[in-house]
């Protein structure tokens, strides 16, 4: 049985800096050594460098819940944090076990393909486990952007995206946060019909109409006859809002599907 030093020296890491040894056994050490050594804009960062570089591998041993994790990503700059991250990417699906720990992560990371190659990095299996509703979607959307955003949706797979929308609310929620060409593809994935179906009043159908690209606008309508979009209103005044919400564009392209003259 080994003693209770023993123990502790098969749990102790070491760096060099300055010809200087430094020891460190778990993670908050590794935390409040990345403080230390936060007293310059220049030289920190460099010095941040040569421990992450050094410990490399025993970083795994090291860093061990998630609250470890972001307290040393506070620490460092985009460029270590990422090198962190990059370094323990072998166990993050260890650490981090929910779509807001991501959502956390992501947002200390500013660099495009950095977010995206960490994404890569988890794997299908991992994501789809952290994302489980529209809102943890929501959580990893809000933080990529342009041509990442299409690669994340992609990484999920249509068939694990399309159920995670319950309502047309959960819909707009996404939309809001894509540019028009991947609102489009997103649209795609869950089929516009599948949304169709989620709507049961007009603060639904103003919500999907509303966002939806101009694109998609006339199949969207194509779903509905006349008579059940009017059937959405029960009075003159909600239809009033309803147009008053639109864009001018949107507004016009739905008069015409209607046969109704504004003037």
């Amino acid at each position: 049985m080994h003693t209770e030093e023993e123990q502790n020296k098969t749990t102790e890491h070491w760096f060099i800096i300055w010809d200087e040894k430094f020891t460190v056994r778990d993670e908050n050490e590794l935390w409040l050594i990345f403080e230390m050594m936060n007293w310059d804009p220049e030289v920190s960062p460099i010095l941040h460098w040569n421990i992450i570089m050094e410990l490399d591998e025993e970083l795994m041993s090291l860093i061990k819940t998630y609250r470890g994790l972001i307290n040393c990503l506070k620490s460092l700059n985009e460029k270590n944090s990422f090198l962190l991250l990059f370094k323990i990417s072998d166990i993050l699906s260890e650490i981090v076990l929910d779509s807001r720990e991501l959502w956390e992560i992501l947002a200390k990371i500013g660099e495009e393909w950095n977010k995206l190659r960490l994404i890569k990095q988890m794997r299908n299996r991992w994501l789809t486990r952290l994302i489980t509703s529209s809102q943890d979607l929501l959580n990893i959307i809000e933080w990529v952007y342009e041509s990442a955003e299409r690669q994340t949706l992609d990484i999920l797979w249509a068939e694990t995206i399309r159920w995670l929308f319950v309502s047309p609310q959960d819909v707009y929620n996404i939309l809001h946060y894509l540019n028009s060409e991947n609102k489009d593809y997103l649209i795609d994935m869950i089929w516009l019909y599948e949304i169709s179906k989620k709507i049961r009043n007009w603060e639904d159908f103003l919500l999907i109409l509303k966002w939806i690209s101009y694109n998609k606008i006339s199949s969207f309508l194509s779903l509905y006859s006349k008579r059940m979009i009017l059937e959405l209103f029960k009075t003159d005044k909600e239809f009033t809002i309803f147009l008053m919400r639109l864009s001018d564009r949107k507004e016009e392209i739905f008069l015409e599907y209607m046969w109704i003259n504004k003037n």
